[in-house]
């Protein structure tokens, strides 16, 4: 996950360290056990389609220290948008929490509870490793998905204030042709960004333009007799969460039992929800609750139709012949049925299931206008890159109505693999929801499927891969 920073709704920085740096000195962050601090960020967007104004108010509540030297901090941000469209009106709120560690330059460890809803990197960017780095600038990368900030300091030294530059160059900037540039003041007594200036915008498929600002509202402290308390009861709220996540990934996969499955992994949040007293772990499961409720009935039919595909032939592009007669009449019926031809990459190569016969195919789903195709990408890339020499073939399958779009994303992204361009391709394979990604086996066969983005989703692939290899020996 993050081992450097970012967002483009996300990213890092605090800590917990004794005094305060001094003017001159190379700023940190200075978070105390019992601190609580208050950000609010406004925006505004202004495009052909859209008008909108969001507001975030996020509280951070640090709530240890660690032996490392990192702070343990809790977060939770509440995002109000308005957005006037040229055919409605619309409103939307949504609250989310967070849980990570932080060092005092910024730096946030990989952490599973960290999510990708909110980015910590917008309140607490990293900052500069040494005085060097002070003068000729910095980054830091997330290794999720290659996105990069670049920072630079700017204007005279002014005191205790410490005023630096942010360039956010993440999958939102590059293929949606954007930009993201801040302006921090940060205070050297405080140990906190106290001000920023925001500026954004975006070309392809957004055509508009932003501003706005993030300002420190207060700094206070929590009861010391309380904080024990409500570090346990987030802790506590956390973990059921992880649990939660941990089943009910299982559960697009489980057929039959998906609406058992769900029923244990609701209880696992029911039962947390009791033991808690605090309203703040109280009111994070409540939100988890209802989402859960109001999705359930999409993921027990998304369980079918995967029971459905998985184990069975994939649907045929161009002719594919196995050593079972029985297989070759579901696979004939399925290519006249589906897809009897072969399909073309963006190299105008040509390309069917026989030829691949013998090898993992891993077909990627996707198409430009989707912001989670493009951050789970580089994951994608990564195992293309690991099994180069191996016997798996990664394929990307973009079902974008203009093929200019698609051929941007390849240089963009530098995907090395080849590209199919296919508008029913996805139907064929039940896709709906992107990304998508489809693993079929030596024989053909549907042997997993991936939907939506993930952190861990390379390490999901490569497993699947390297037990339908291990099988193949």
């Amino acid at each position: 996950m993050l081992t450097s920073i970012v967002r483009s709704w996300f990213a890092a920085g605090l800590l917990a360290a004794v005094g305060t740096t001094g003017a001159g000195e190379v700023p940190r962050y200075v978070l105390k056990p019992g601190q609580v601090v208050d950000y609010e960020e406004r925006q505004s967007f202004d495009s052909a389609q859209r008008k909108s104004e969001t507001t975030w108010a996020s509280r951070v509540w640090v709530v240890g220290r660690n032996d490392d030297g990192s702070a343990r901090v809790v977060i939770r941000q509440t995002l109000k948008s308005k957005s006037k469209a040229n055919s409605a009106d619309s409103d939307y709120e949504s609250t989310n929490f967070s849980r990570f560690d932080v060092f005092p330059d910024g730096k946030v460890p990989p952490n599973p509870s960290l999510g990708y809803s909110i980015d910590p990197a917008h309140l607490f960017p990293r900052l500069p490793d040494d005085d060097r780095q002070t003068v000729d600038g910095w980054q830091a990368v997330d290794d999720r998905d290659d996105a990069t900030i670049r920072y630079k300091a700017s204007g005279a030294a002014d005191g205790d204030r410490f005023n630096f530059e942010a360039d956010q160059v993440s999958f939102m900037e590059r293929i949606y042709e954007g930009k993201d540039h801040r302006v921090f003041q940060f205070d050297r007594k405080k140990g906190l960004v106290t001000h920023a200036e925001i500026a954004r915008a975006f070309g392809s498929h957004m055509n508009g333009q932003g501003q706005g600002s993030l300002e420190l509202k207060a700094v206070s402290e929590m009861d010391p007799a309380k904080l024990p308390t409500f570090r346990a009861e987030m802790d506590h709220c956390f973990d059921a969460n992880l649990a939660y996540q941990e089943l009910t990934a299982k559960v697009v996969k489980s057929g039959g039992e998906a609406e058992s499955t769900l029923k244990k992994a609701r209880s696992i949040l029911a039962d947390a929800r009791a033991k808690l007293t605090l309203p703040e772990p109280i009111a994070a499961l409540d939100k988890l609750i209802e989402d859960h409720d109001r999705f359930t009935k999409y993921q027990i039919d998304e369980a079918k139709k995967f029971a459905d595909l998985i184990g069975k032939p994939a649907a045929g592009w161009g002719s594919f012949e196995t050593k079972s007669p029985a297989v070759n009449r579901v696979v004939s019926a399925l290519s006249k049925s589906n897809t009897a031809s072969e399909i073309k990459d963006l190299d105008g190569h040509s390309h069917s299931l026989a030829q691949y016969r013998g090898k993992v195919l891993v077909l990627d789903f996707w198409y430009r206008g989707c912001g989670w195709c493009m951050r789970a990408m580089p994951q994608v890339k990564r195992v293309a890159a690991h099994y180069r020499d191996k016997p798996v073939a990664v394929f990307g399958v973009n079902n974008d109505q203009e093929e200019k779009d698609a051929r941007f994303v390849v240089k963009e992204m530098a995907i090395a693999y080849p590209v199919l361009r296919s508008m029913d391709l996805a139907g064929k394979y039940g896709v709906q929801g992107f990304p998508t990604l489809v693993i079929i086996d030596q024989e053909g066969k549907v042997a997993d499927v991936h939907v939506g983005y993930s952190d861990h989703l390379y390490e999901d692939v490569t497993a699947t891969i390297d037990r339908l290899m291990a099988q193949a020996k």
